[in-house]
């Protein structure tokens, strides 16, 4: 866009300081310097911290907001995170996404007034994880289209597509068609999250607080912009949770009884 905001990634993270690296170093070699990063820590060790230091050393401007490990509660983390945020914009993701080069510009050019911006993410596969990890394989490598191609001819990743850095017209032109948002990598503007008074923290358990979002901002009248062929991310393969049932039917509860504005948001931590 032509005019001038700040943006902020919000990084939901739990342990696994390894997998974090990765991340950080994706954002450390961003074409666009025009961001900052919070990591939203629900819980973890003094291991993620660590990393945390080195990257401020390195030169990224990174905020740690912690609170004690009592289970899932990511839906409360992230509300804190974006409480002490001063951005304009705020871009969600997880520890587990490592971004593409341009992956900050892309949502900056995405950007739009009244909207929300959902983009998507290759999925690598353990075989191909663990060459990652030991250094055989270099993420930035995975930007190649015909590496991308290859990789996923060979089973070791999935949703290639969603990899690619297509020229601008092609992508907003294949960007039409709807996409939900995913946690991993959703733009919103501040003021529209706090206007539905952001992430509901009766959301404790994995799953289904990035679906109670989205429905409250549609129902708030925030309109959805899809990010396809720009702005993805890899994300590194792990054992993958198990939806609390439970989750899906405060969900539906949630939907019946109108519950546009959380009622347990962000205003909830400084009452």
């Amino acid at each position: 866009m032509t005019f001038r905001f700040s943006l902020e990634v919000i990084i939901a993270a739990y342990n696994d300081a390894e997998v974090l690296a990765l991340t950080l170093e994706g954002y450390r070699r961003q074409s666009s310097r025009e961001f900052a990063l919070c990591v939203a820590d629900d819980g973890s060790g003094a291991e993620v911290l660590d990393v945390i230091e080195r990257y401020r050393a390195q030169g990224l401007s990174i905020r740690h907001v912690w609170h004690e490990d009592q289970g899932f509660r990511k839906a409360q983390i992230v509300n804190r995170a974006i409480a002490g945020s001063q951005a304009d914009y705020i871009v969600f993701s997880d520890s587990d996404c490592v971004p593409m080069r341009h992956f900050i510009a892309d949502h900056r050019d995405w950007a739009c007034p009244g909207y929300m911006v959902s983009g998507r993410r290759v999925d690598t596969a353990e075989a191909l994880t663990a060459r990652i990890k030991l250094g055989e394989l270099a993420l930035a490598s995975l930007e190649r289209p015909l590496r991308l191609v290859v990789e996923s001819m060979r089973g070791n990743l999935s949703r290639a597509e969603f990899g690619l850095h297509l020229p601008r017209w092609l992508a907003r032109l294949w960007s039409r068609k709807p996409l939900a948002l995913l946690g991993a990598n959703m733009g919103v503007w501040r003021e529209q999250l706090l206007a539905v008074n952001g992430f509901d923290s009766d959301f404790e358990g994995y799953g289904a607080e990035e679906v109670d979002l989205e429905w409250r901002l549609r129902t708030y009248g925030i309109k959805s912009r899809a990010m396809r062929g720009r702005g993805g991310l890899i994300h590194i393969h792990h054992y993958e949770r198990q939806v609390d049932s439970h989750v899906y039917h405060l969900l539906q509860y949630k939907r019946q009884v109108g519950e546009v504005v959380a009622r347990n948001g962000i205003h909830r931590l400084s009452a």
